[in-house]
């Protein structure tokens, strides 16, 4: 119980340390010099440079390398060589790491569902082991590196924003962030950081996980032969052109919906700081009325 309230009042704490500082930054004032946050800045940066040409080396080998692509499917055909249960026990092992990791490739996906059958089992296998990565992540993100993290970005604007925007419609943003196709960080170690509970991840990061693995694993499940894709390593000639022309529209929609979000968010903060300064004012006017009152009984003693 002492733990919960002490990590509400961190929340409500933190809440309204953004809320000003998501104010003044609006405003254009500029932020004060802080050393540990620089620092914190710098580290993270690091971090995040070394991390992204990691993956963008990951990324080249597969979708360039057409040895990569045969070699990462060897390792996965020889575990769905030792039975049904064990290879899509290795095969979900790999894909938690993969997730993890942040290297979440849909040709994962479609090489799990062909090597893996019959299809409900491949979706089983990849969408328990996607959710447990997830889940994993936002674990980590929230009890590891929150407050480091939280120290280096409390100050900008667009972490701010996505932290204020989750706090105030927290299901609504766990489900277009599950739905958006960006980085799997910020579907896991992200979520993390954000003022929401553990259900509130839990059930969006469920349904999303599944409705993505499921198209995939059924791609892979119903192809005939894996030598083109693994020739080419393009994915996208898998996608019909009317999803395609959907997940466009729909990131366009997302975009909108974040936008008015930030407006309603920002007056928001802007009504509550006038009726704390409106407040102010009442207070001030109670403290003379009083004084004045305590005057004139003194002048009629």
């Amino acid at each position: 119980m002492n733990e919960q309230i002490i990590s509400q009042q961190f929340y409500e704490d933190q809440s309204k340390e953004l809320r000003e500082k998501y104010q003044r930054v609006r405003e254009g004032e500029s932020m004060m010099n802080n050393p540990k946050r620089d620092k914190a800045q710098r580290i993270l940066l690091l971090i995040m440079i070394l991390y992204s040409l990691i993956l963008i080396t990951f990324v080249l080998l597969l979708y360039w390398g057409q040895d990569f692509r045969y070699f990462c499917y060897n390792i996965l055909n020889n575990f769905s060589e030792q039975g049904q249960i064990v290879g899509a026990f290795y095969i979900g092992l790999i894909g938690l790491w993969f997730v993890l990791t942040g290297f979440n490739v849909v040709l994962y996906d479609i090489l799990a569902g062909y090597l893996i059958k019959p299809f409900w089992f491949a979706l089983l296998a990849v969408s328990l082991a996607k959710f447990l990565a997830k889940y994993f992540g936002f674990l980590i993100g929230r009890y590891c590196v929150r407050n480091y993290i939280y120290m280096a970005m409390n100050e900008n604007i667009y972490f701010i924003t996505c932290y204020l925007a989750t706090e105030r419609k927290p299901v609504k943003v766990m489900y277009l962030i599950q739905f958006l196709a960006i980085p799997t960080i910020f579907k896991t170690y992200a979520c993390g950081l954000f003022r929401i509970t553990h259900w509130q991840f839990i059930h969006p990061t469920i349904f999303g996980t599944v409705a993505w693995a499921a198209f995939w694993v059924y791609m892979g499940s119903n192809l005939e032969s894996l030598s083109e894709l693994l020739q080419s390593g393009d994915t996208s000639n898998y996608v019909p052109f009317w999803l395609k022309l959907g997940m466009v529209i729909t990131v366009l929609l997302i975009i909108y919906y974040f936008l008015k979000l930030t407006q309603s968010i920002y007056q928001e903060i802007q009504n509550d700081a006038s009726l704390v300064e409106l407040s102010h004012i009442l207070e001030k006017e109670q403290e003379e009325e009083e004084k004045f009152v305590g005057q004139q009984q003194e002048q009629d003693l």
